[in-house]
């Protein structure tokens, strides 16, 4: 399998934008909507990335899951395969393995992919730890109890936002990690590491900030879509909805006031 790159933006004048605005110190916000309208066209691709269709495919289905009377069986018909008495990192392990395997099937790997794979990973993490609360060693069936309730819609649209908050810091990571560190020292942006951790802190929040907008779409076309699919979702049907709440946090980046439009069919 070969493995694509996202492309080269360093000598674009959108990207030499985004390079003065961080020189010159500019709102993590600005460098935001910079860096999305920089990189809009290496990632026009996304549609058609098996990386990102399999992540929100399972992103779906690992909803369902979460709503059947055996949830561990209706995993492993996704390709999620999980041992006896699962723990939060055994959970996070079968989902990558998972996704690894079925993204090897349907294309080839990239750079893309790799970062929607980390997104669902990170975003099923954050959902047990945060329904576990300090509970030393979870028990299996602490764990399971805690993945059963992404079942709701509430639950599945902060699932989801968490998603597409960390897809969207690390696509915009990836192409600024090629420029902040020619920021970094004495009389420059940065002048010291702490500094430029600050601001990818402060991108990250920003990127969770603007996730806002999709939570309750996401929750919305979850039961929606089970409910039509009489307790299943089709992997066009997550497609869509995966490209369309993607957009959306685009838009929002961007500042673009027209807002997407459509429901992500």
């Amino acid at each position: 399998m070969g493995h694509v790159r996202l492309g080269q933006l360093l000598k674009t004048r959108p990207w030499i934008k985004v390079v003065e605005l961080i020189s010159t110190g500019a709102d993590v916000s600005k460098v935001a909507e910079a860096t999305m309208l920089a990189s809009d066209k290496a990632l026009k691709f996304v549609q058609q990335d098996a990386g990102f269709r399999e992540s929100v495919y399972l992103l779906a289905q690992i909803g369902i899951a979460a709503s059947k009377t055996d949830p561990v069986a209706h995993l492993a018909s996704v390709g999620i395969v999980l041992p006896k008495n699962a723990t939060v990192v055994d959970m996070a392990l079968a989902i990558s393995q998972g996704l690894e395997r079925n993204i090897n099937e349907t294309g080839r790997r990239s750079d893309f992919g790799e970062k929607a794979r980390g997104a669902l990973v990170g975003a099923m993490t954050d959902h047990l730890q945060n329904r576990l609360g300090g509970l030393f060693i979870p028990s299996g069936d602490e764990v399971m109890s805690a993945f059963k309730g992404l079942h709701t819609s509430n639950a599945f649209g902060e699932f989801g936002r968490s998603f597409f908050a960390k897809l969207t810091n690390g696509c915009m990571e990836y192409f600024l990690t090629k420029t902040l560190g020619t920021h970094l020292g004495e009389g420059r942006a940065f002048r010291t590491m702490n500094q430029m951790s600050e601001f990818q802190r402060a991108m990250d929040t920003h990127c969770w900030e603007s996730s806002k907008i999709v939570e309750g779409y996401c929750g919305d076309w979850f039961s929606k879509h089970r409910y039509e699919g009489g307790g299943d979702i089709s992997k066009k049907s997550a497609e869509g909805f995966g490209w369309f709440a993607l957009e959306k946090m685009r838009k929002e980046i961007t500042f673009e006031s027209d807002g997407a439009k459509g429901d992500g069919k």
